[in-house]
């Protein structure tokens, strides 16, 4: 059980020893962004493919509760054609003289993208083959209150161990395991003396072994991550992160083409009883990627049964020509990194022994 009060690490300092020790490899390397021209390096981060794209967040009130009968979510998603049933379990939290279960949400989802932005700004680390990012608490208050998500040290200590005690499995159509993990693999934290003391005081959060994994086989897209930061609709940042990572032929002439009912299964929000409700959040959704030029158009058919009932919806979306624009960087920057991996394959294995 994790208190949230006490932030501390024993074995910081001797088994990670943030700055001497850490390792990195060519794939963390690829990972970041630092080659990416410095005027625009701070828009920048990666989004991972699989990880992304699972319906790992609950939004709203029903995220926290007491209910141990309420300990276990079931939702089905469809990535690149392979089906997956994923389990979310919650996070058990001390606050105080009582124990609540709180699900990972738009606050984890923030932190996350975070940390995620502070490892490809080059403070990425690799720690027994394993991926992570080294920072101060200090600097990941600051990266999100720059991106306009103000939290106080309570609230994101308290959203860390939420995302280092929440477990996600997900099993594939044939019932096999594919992953069973927290979100966070580890999460080494300073004391609070040494918060007081030092706001540099070095932290470590091991990356799930999905992140991980998407890393080391470079199937991580660029993606422009100050726009996912403004938006404030968290099903339109799940939209626009599956976009960025699926939609690599962005055009009019290869439209994007979900179905309502599909799409919000698939989603953190879910399907609601009431399709009136569905097709007003889809709707809002699209409206907030129209305001940030990430879709330009987009066209709506409602599926009928008999001359009236919804039973679902198909959309057409149509891209903005900034978003192209960032599709393209994206791609020319995957070629880039194949082919630089590729170099850097040959040449170690054209070593002499």
């Amino acid at each position: 059980m994790t208190k949230s009060s006490d932030i501390t690490e024993q074995s910081l300092g001797k088994e990670l020893s943030i700055n001497t020790n850490i390792q990195t490899n060519q794939q963390m390397d690829m990972f970041s962004v630092i080659d990416v021209p410095a005027k625009q390096r701070p828009d920048y981060s990666n989004t991972v493919e699989i990880y992304d794209a699972i319906p790992k967040y609950v939004w709203g009130k029903t995220r926290e509760h007491e209910d141990l009968k309420s300990a276990s979510l079931t939702r089905h998603c469809t990535i690149k054609g392979n089906k997956l049933t994923v389990k979310l379990r919650p996070a058990l939290i001390d606050k105080g003289d009582r124990t609540v279960l709180i699900y990972p949400g738009q606050r984890e989802e923030l932190v996350e993208d975070a940390l995620r932005k502070i490892a490809v700004n080059g403070k990425g680390v690799h720690i027994n083959d394993k991926a992570g990012v080294s920072f101060s608490l200090y600097e990941l208050l600051k990266e999100l209150e720059r991106m306009g998500h103000t939290y106080s040290f309570d609230e994101v200590k308290e959203a860390l161990f939420v995302c280092r005690g929440a477990i996600i499995e997900c099993y594939s159509e044939d019932g096999e395991s594919v992953i069973n993990s927290s979100l966070f693999g580890l999460l080494g934290l300073t004391t609070k003396k040494d918060v007081a003391n030092n706001t540099g005081a070095k932290c470590y959060v091991q990356f799930n072994p999905l992140v991980n994994e998407s890393i080391m086989n470079l199937t991580f897209r660029q993606y422009n991550y100050q726009i996912g930061m403004d938006i404030k609709s968290p099903l339109a940042r799940f939209f626009y992160k599956r976009m960025a990572q699926y939609w690599t032929q962005a055009s009019d002439k290869h439209p994007y083409q979900p179905n309502l009912v599909a799409f919000l299964e698939q989603s953190p929000r879910g399907l609601t009883k009431k399709m009136g409700e569905n097709l007003r959040a889809m709707r809002s959704a699209l409206s907030s990627l129209q305001k940030h030029k990430v879709i330009l158009d987009y066209e709506e058919v409602k599926v009928l049964q008999g001359k009236q009932k919804v039973m679902d919806a198909k959309y057409t979306i149509y891209p903005h020509p900034n978003f192209v624009k960032e599709v393209i960087k994206a791609n020319q920057r995957k070629s880039s990194l194949k082919i630089r991996s590729k170099l850097e394959a040959d040449d170690f294995n054209g070593q002499p022994l």
